[in-house]
């Protein structure tokens, strides 16, 4: 009990720390849906191949709102002794009228180490590339404004851009775990890769994608006798994120009931955020609902949809299940 009251107030001293902290890149409520985004370090960090899919449709008031997608596989590597991850992930998101389209792809790797007895270190790596496209036909700019009949003027600005543009893309994290908590940091975009579709603006704006930082953490708090199979539990969770002059702290809980999962969480000035889930065997399915509080209002917005579905699988090796120790994070 004593190391499980430690774990506990570790996370929440980070927790209100962070509370005195909005993201560039695209974001997920369910942000545990699809770990290797979060940080390369939880790659290969479930109980055998993990597959997971995710869907995010934000503020669906609004015209043009945001899409996202995400697709990963991961699983552990057992070699020599040591434990490893490797996986692959997939995401994109297509936001405004005009089509604004990036993909993600990277492959992921992570490493880990026992420190001492059932305290364990996960090193990650993910390298890959980030594509941006635009549809330039589907942008309107104030040249082709005619004051009777609207958008019907040719434009004068350059027709020059690039449909698409292809950068490295490179982010790396550790993690640490015991048997109740986790405490997780990751860079995203150490390269910081230039988005822009034309030299003449590459020349005179400052079109890099900022690192973004962000650090995770949590302790699963047993409300049952783990003996019994079925869990009950309650898992206080925090995320914070800083990427260029944007900040952004995520706090809330996690109550397990299997099969059921519930969530409630608040995203600093921007939403509230509720989660139900339910995992039955390999299967994993949530929903969340982001109802907005900050001054674009629930009203204009129209709140954002997220689902996930994840599979998990054992593995196996000589007929029998291949046990390691796995992070207890939730699966949300």
């Amino acid at each position: 009990m004593k190391k499980l009251l430690a774990n506990v107030t570790l996370v929440l001293a980070f927790l209100f720390i962070a509370l005195n902290a909005s993201a560039q890149d695209p974001q997920y409520s369910q942000f545990y849906a699809n770990q290797l985004m979060l940080n390369p370090a939880f790659t290969g960090s479930g109980i055998g191949p993990r597959i997971a899919m995710n869907y995010r449709a934000q503020w669906v008031k609004i015209p043009g709102y945001y899409k996202q997608f995400a697709f990963s596989y991961d699983q552990p590597v057992h070699f020599l002794g040591t434990t490893q991850g490797l996986g692959i992930n997939f995401n994109s998101d297509v936001a405004g009228e005009g089509n604004l389209t990036k993909l993600n792809v990277n492959l992921n790797y992570a490493y880990q180490v026992e420190i001492f007895d059932d305290h364990f270190l996960r090193f990650g790596l993910a390298g890959g590339i980030q594509q941006a496209s635009i549809d330039f036909y589907k942008l309107r700019f104030p040249d082709q404004i005619d004051p009777r009949n609207g958008f019907v003027r040719p434009t004068s600005e350059p027709a020059n851009i690039s449909n698409a543009v292809i950068r490295p893309d490179v982010s790396a994290g550790i993690a640490y775990f015991n048997e109740y908590a986790w405490l997780g940091f990751t860079v995203n975009h150490i390269t910081e890769p230039v988005e822009v579709f034309t030299q003449a603006i590459q020349s005179s704006v400052d079109a890099k994608l900022p690192r973004k930082y962000t650090v995770t953490g949590g302790v699963r708090i047993p409300l049952r006798d783990m003996r019994n199979r079925r869990e009950l539990s309650i898992t206080p969770v925090f995320l914070y994120k800083m990427q260029g002059e944007f900040f952004q702290i995520d706090g809330g809980l996690y109550v397990n009931a299997d099969p059921m999962v519930f969530g409630l969480w608040y995203r600093h000035q921007d939403a509230m955020i509720g989660l139900i889930g339910v995992r039955q065997g390999p299967f994993s399915f949530g929903y969340s609902y982001d109802y907005t509080i900050s001054d674009l209002t629930q009203r204009i917005s129209g709140g954002s949809h997220e689902i996930s579905v994840i599979l998990e699988f054992e593995q196996y090796q000589k007929g029998k299940p291949l046990r390691h120790k796995r992070m207890p994070c939730p699966r949300f």
